[in-house]
């Protein structure tokens, strides 16, 4: 959500297009098992979607499977599922060995290429698909979401079809891609898809004066606003004013960096001040970019002003404000990260205090749980409302009722706005 920050980079060596020890296939054949209409004659059709912590989550089937939660996430190429148990499907067949990389230092982690029969949503599948699944379980994708998370789809469902994405009314529209034609008021902008990942152009001004032109990755999986990677252009630099945080999270590590707010930015006629910003750690975003030349990702906090329509077949964003766009940027005012008990995935739980804020001067720390907020109890609330209750407008109070050691304790916070 706009109070929080989120990355996914995920790295994949060696993987195949392919399955069944093939290297190589021919189009006919790659049309056949990408995603398609399973009624041709079918111009659109909407599926509505949870927004958890900023991420959209969409409902998948794998071979005839119960509903599995996916985030749909622009920054992924190949689709990744995080729950292992899902090689154990009826009708998957594992093919081999990979490793999947987040951030520099980490370790890598096992993976395996495996062929489905058959991959849902809705009225669209993907027959003979190949997905990549963990030998281990990502399970604090679960914790941060506040939901029970399988998976990561991207590229492959994206670049099939126009997809348009209404934050407000959680609703997606896919469009077949020979039948869609965007309204003229809607404003386009040009897109590249490189390493299977989208990228735009933009401007950013750090302060008055200076004017930045960047190629920033559309990432539907980043909850954060704006990420400036220093080193990337002679001209970002981290403002004065700014915070150390946790700002991200890779597959298996922490990415960390400043927080910070820029003047100004724009894309096209669209307008937005004060935009709170990520400036990642130089090494290891040195080691995620890899062979695109970039200065950055564009997330929801900005992408949720729009409706938004990724159009990947005709290399194209196409964007119109909703009720949201003039609203400020506000960021986390009590300082307090949730995550969610690995056991009970309906307690919520401290995963990170930031030094210096509210809830670190009054004491909380990471492990305790929260109960309440405002005498309002949020055991099994959606992970979005819980933070709305938790961050209100700096000068205002949220009072928590906070357990630890099986005590209870009454926390008054006043919330403030750290930049």
């Amino acid at each position: 959500m706009k109070l929080h920050q989120w990355l996914f980079i995920i790295t994949v060596f060696a993987l195949p297009f392919t399955s069944q020890g093939q290297t190589d296939l021919s189009k006919e054949t790659l049309t056949q098992i990408g995603f398609h209409f399973s009624n041709p004659k079918k111009s659109k059709f909407n599926i509505k979607f949870e927004l958890y912590n900023n991420l959209i989550v969409i409902p998948i089937k794998i071979n005839n499977s119960d509903t599995l939660n996916f985030i749909l996430d622009s920054g992924v190429g190949y689709t990744l599922v995080t729950d292992p148990v899902l090689k154990l499907l009826p009708g998957s067949l594992p093919l081999r060995s990979v490793k999947v990389t987040g951030a520099a230092g980490e370790e890598d982690l096992d993976a395996t290429i495996v062929q489905v029969n058959s991959i849902r949503l809705g009225p669209i599948a993907s027959n003979k698909q190949s997905l990549v699944i963990l030998d281990k379980e990502a399970d604090y994708l679960s914790q941060y979401a506040g939901i029970k998370i399988h998976g990561l789809i991207g590229y492959d469902l994206l670049n099939r079809f126009p997809i348009k994405i209404n934050y407000r009314a959680k609703l997606l529209t896919i469009y077949h891609p020979k039948r869609f034609k965007p309204k003229n008021k809607w404003e386009r902008f040009p897109i590249t898809i490189e390493q299977m990942k989208p990228y735009v152009q933009a401007e950013a001004h750090l302060d008055d004066q200076k004017k930045i032109p960047v190629k920033l990755i559309l990432d539907t999986g980043a909850g954060h606003s704006l990420s400036l990677e220093r080193g990337s252009h002679p001209q970002i630099k981290v403002p004065e004013n700014n915070i150390p945080a946790q700002i991200g999270m890779t597959l298996n590590g922490v990415l960390w960096g400043q927080v910070s707010r820029i003047n100004k930015f724009k894309m096209g006629g669209y307008e937005m001040q004060r935009v709170i910003t990520n400036f990642p750690d130089t090494t290891a975003i040195n080691h995620l970019r890899g062979l695109v030349s970039r200065q950055g990702n564009l997330g929801c906090g900005v992408l949720h002003r729009f409706h938004v329509i990724l159009d990947y077949p005709h290399k194209r964003l196409v964007l119109k404000p909703n009720k949201d766009y003039k609203k400020p940027f506000q960021f986390n005012t009590s300082g307090i990260h949730l995550t969610l008990d690995q056991q009970d995935l309906s307690t919520f739980k401290v995963g990170m205090v930031r030094t210096g804020s509210p809830a670190f001067l009054k004491g909380i720390r990471p492990g305790d749980s929260i109960l309440a907020i405002d005498n309002e109890v949020i055991n099994g609330k959606n992970i979005n409302s819980v933070y709305h209750l938790l961050n209100k407008k700096a000068g205002r109070k949220s009072l928590l009722i906070v357990s630890r050691n099986d005590k209870l304790y009454f926390v008054t916070l006043k919330l403030s706005e750290p930049i």
